[in-house]
C-alpha cells in the first residue's frame, strides 16, 4: 500500500514537472505581441532563429534572403548547455514572479552575416541577449526593439532600419549557398 501511494506520488510529481516544463517560458499578455515572442512564450530553448535587419522606414517584408543590396542576418543559435539547465530555475522563479526573468533576459550565440551591395562577409559569432523588460535584443553593436522591430546602433539607439523573421529553412539554405566559409 505505502509503496502504490509512493509510486503514484512520484508519478504525479513527474507530471506536475512535465506540465511546467511546457510552460516554462514566460507567458505574460503585456509581451505576447513583441518580436520573436511566439504563441508559446519567447524563443524556445532548441530553436533557431533568423533575422534580416536593412536600412528602411519599417520592417522588410520579404519572406526570403535577399538576393542582393545591403543588409545584416542574425541566425539566433540555440541556447548554451548551461543556459538550457539554467531554463529549469527560471521557470521555477517564474511561478512566483517573472519580473526577473523578464529584465534579465537570457543569452545565446548569434551568428552575424553583413551583406554590402551583395558580398557576404564571414560569419561573426557575437553573444545576444534577449530581454522582455526592457523589450530589447542585443547583438553586439546592434540592437532590435522588440515592440516595433527597430534596428538601432547600441551606443546611440540611433533607428538605422528595420527587422523582420525570415522562415528558418530557406534562410539556411541561402546562407548556405552564399556565405563564405563554414558556419561555426
Amino acid at each position: 500500500m505505502k509503496r502504490q501511494f509512493q509510486n503514484r506520488l512520484m508519478l504525479l510529481l513527474v507530471a506536475w514537472l512535465w506540465a511546467g516544463l511546457a510552460e516554462a517560458q514566460v507567458n505574460i499578455d503585456e509581451y505576447r505581441d513583441y518580436f520573436l515572442v511566439g504563441q508559446f512564450g519567447e524563443v524556445c530553448t532548441m530553436c533557431e532563429v533568423i533575422v534580416l535587419c536593412q536600412a528602411g522606414s519599417e520592417p522588410p517584408v520579404t519572406q526570403a534572403v535577399p538576393d542582393g543590396g545591403e543588409f545584416t542576418l542574425y541566425h539566433l543559435q540555440t541556447r548554451t548547455f548551461w543556459s538550457q539547465v539554467s531554463t529549469i530555475w527560471e521557470w521555477f522563479v517564474s511561478n512566483f514572479t517573472a519580473e526577473a526573468l523578464a529584465s534579465r533576459g537570457h543569452t545565446r550565440p548569434v551568428i552575424e552575416y553583413t551583406v554590402i551591395d551583395g558580398e557576404w562577409s564571414a560569419p561573426t559569432v557575437v553573444e545576444g541577449r534577449l530581454i522582455l523588460d526592457p523589450g530589447v535584443l542585443e547583438f553586439a553593436d546592434h540592437h532590435i526593439d522588440r515592440v516595433n522591430q527597430s534596428w538601432l546602433l547600441a551606443d546611440t539607439l540611433l533607428v538605422v532600419g528595420y527587422c523582420a523573421r525570415l522562415p528558418l529553412w530557406d534562410a539556411l539554405d541561402s546562407i548556405a549557398a552564399n556565405a563564405p566559409g563554414d558556419e561555426q
